[in-house]
């Protein structure tokens, strides 16, 4: 009895194997409604509330110094700089936690939702009330206490608030679909999301819009913004939970029980498959520069740059045209970046990109404060980041699929993944906040009327570029070795090898995956043929039309659409 229940795992047998919580997508190909509204429009609800609490939370923090001591009161600015740091660093080493704790939970999941969305959901509804909490109460309304209740917000949601969101992120496009095309193209919808959709409503009304002509005059717009942010996000989580699927999830189960993937491999062997595999150590290198790029960096780099380099502090009008000059090829990207990266690789358009962020970067650093050379370095790093910014995540898929192809382990999330997030995660700890205590170091505070020292100026131009530079340099040096692009047929073919024989090993009938798709599109065009008709007999009924003549103009009207698409061809 007790080996029966020890064998359960988690959430089984509970609220999530209950029918009403399945996936609505039933295709074992990835549907257009599925990348719709599970990978492109569901993501945004959490989005929303991850991206603005990480793009407003230093400034806000900033403002809010200012707002309780004063501009001019430089030794409590100082101290407030050291306390943030130390934060910040605390938050990164609890982090590590947190990331263990995710990973062993998802290891020790059996659900038939799979082993990450049902924990997605969880977790997702966590965040957006810390969303809806972080900025309340700004001001001198609570005192000195009020550090206290922001402090352990902040540190809420860097651990638990973020955490398993990066997760789900970085992996559901892998656990989703086990052909390459497809989960390119699911990586790319997600990244849409996460770049084009999210960047202008966050990047550009948040920076043009909301930041100068609003947040900056009122801080009481912070708790109001974020509040309305969260109630939108609920529907949207919902959205992404019930129109996605973990279909290698539910494989992996099958080849466990046919013998063919381990079960619960132990820890030592999930490290050794990933840390034996160059596709995932060489992925794994290059995320990590760009995290200490990202910890450090925070979200108010670029924002500093244009109000005190480029005059933003008394032209307002510059952010919106830097955002636009700058930015005019992040959604032109959407539409290129993914056709182009099948037509040349994605490794080969990363590293092209990479090289146009190096160009770009070092052209910035020398004319800091020229308009034009400053706008055409910003072009440049923008256009040279599209690659990274929508296709780029898709090795990582790639190099997790080369690990199961020689360790006949699937380990995205397990606990070997959450050892070496844990490591990372230590790495970035003292890079945490780094810019924002730095300026505060220096006794710089944002606020209406201070401007920087020449010193401070030097500081936020070297943060702006010399990391991006480094990173560059990382990305060109290191990822023209991974070359798991070309070897994903093989790779493929003998994942799908192993599907096959644990199906039959059940004694069910085996269906490749073409034959399969082209069954479920046969049967949704039957379904929706019997709705159509339904739906034009009750119609017609309602408005005393003649059934066969309506029905015959929408067949005429039909062939003659399949007519164009003929000649096309």
């Amino acid at each position: 009895m007790s080996a029966k229940k020890a064998s359960k795992g988690l959430l089984a047998g509970g609220l999530f194997d209950r029918p009403f919580m399945d996936s609505k997508v039933t295709t074992n190909t990835v549907s257009t409604k599925e990348w719709v509204l599970g990978h492109l429009i569901g993501p945004l609800g959490l989005i929303f509330v991850v991206n603005s609490v990480a793009a407003l939370v230093e400034k806000f923090f900033t403002q809010q110094t200012g707002a309780m001591y004063g501009a001019g009161n430089v030794d409590m600015i100082i101290q407030m700089g050291s306390r943030y740091e130390v934060v910040m660093t605390v938050t990164k080493i609890l982090g590590m936690g947190v990331g263990l704790l995710n990973g062993w939970l998802i290891q020790n999941t059996k659900s038939r939702q799979g082993r990450m969305r049902p924990w997605h959901l969880i977790f997702g509804f966590i965040t957006i009330i810390i969303g809806a909490l972080i900025f309340l109460f700004p001001g001198n309304t609570l005192g000195e206490s009020y550090w206290y209740y922001f402090f352990f917000l902040l540190i809420c949601f860097h651990t638990i608030g973020s955490s398993y969101f990066y997760l789900f992120r970085d992996n559901i496009c892998s656990l989703t679909t086990r052909d390459p095309k497809e989960k390119a193209h699911i990586q790319y919808i997600r990244k849409m999301s996460w770049t084009l959709i999210s960047g202008i409503i966050i990047g550009m009304l948040l920076n043009m819009v909301a930041l100068p002509m609003w947040l900056e005059k009122d801080i009481n717009g912070y708790p109001i913004l974020l509040i309305c942010m969260s109630v939108v996000a609920i529907p949207l989580l919902l959205l992404e939970y019930f129109y996605t699927r973990e279909r290698i999830s539910e494989d992996v189960s099958l080849e466990i029980e046919a013998g063919e993937e381990k079960a619960q491999a132990p820890l030592k062997d999930q490290l050794k498959a990933l840390l034996s595999n160059k596709y995932f150590v060489i992925m794994m290198i290059i995320t990590t520069v760009g995290g200490i790029v990202d910890n450090y960096k925070g979200g108010n780099v670029q924002y500093f740059y244009i109000k005190f380099l480029l005059g933003g502090v008394d032209n307002p009008l510059m952010f919106t045209i830097y955002q636009v000059i700058t930015g005019s090829m992040t959604g032109i990207g959407a539409f290129i970046i993914y056709p182009l990266a099948k037509k040349v690789g994605i490794k080969n358009l990363t590293v092209g990109g990479y090289a146009l962020v190096l160009a770009g970067s070092v052209l910035g650093w020398l004319f800091p404060d020229k308009m034009v050379p400053a706008l055409v370095a910003g072009f440049l790093r923008n256009v040279g980041m599209l690659p990274n910014a929508y296709i780029f995540a898709t090795l990582t898929c790639y190099a997790f699929d080369s690990v199961e192809y020689k360790s006949h382990m699937r380990l995205e999330g397990m606990l070997g993944v959450a050892v070496i997030t844990a490591i990372q995660t230590l790495i970035y700890a003292p890079f945490a906040g780094g810019y924002e205590s730095g300026i505060l170091r220096l006794g710089f505070v944002d606020a209406q009327g201070v401007l920087p020292t020449a010193e401070v100026t030097s500081f936020m131009t070297m943060s702006f570029y010399l990391l991006d530079i480094i990173l560059a340099v990382v990305v060109i040096v290191l990822l023209p070795m991974v070359d798991v692009e070309k070897k994903m047929p093989v790779i493929n073919e003998e994942l799908y090898r192993r599907k096959k024989e644990a199906v039959l090993a059940r004694g069910e009938v085996w269906v490749d995956p073409e034959e399969q798709a082209r069954i479920d599109a046969l049967e949704a065009e039957k379904r929706f043929e019997e709705n159509r008709i339904a739906d034009l007999k009750a119609r017609c009924e309602k408005k005393g039309l003649d059934f066969e003549t309506e029905n015959a103009k929408y067949q005429e009207k039909k062939a003659r659409k399949e007519a164009r698409q003929a000649k096309k061809k």
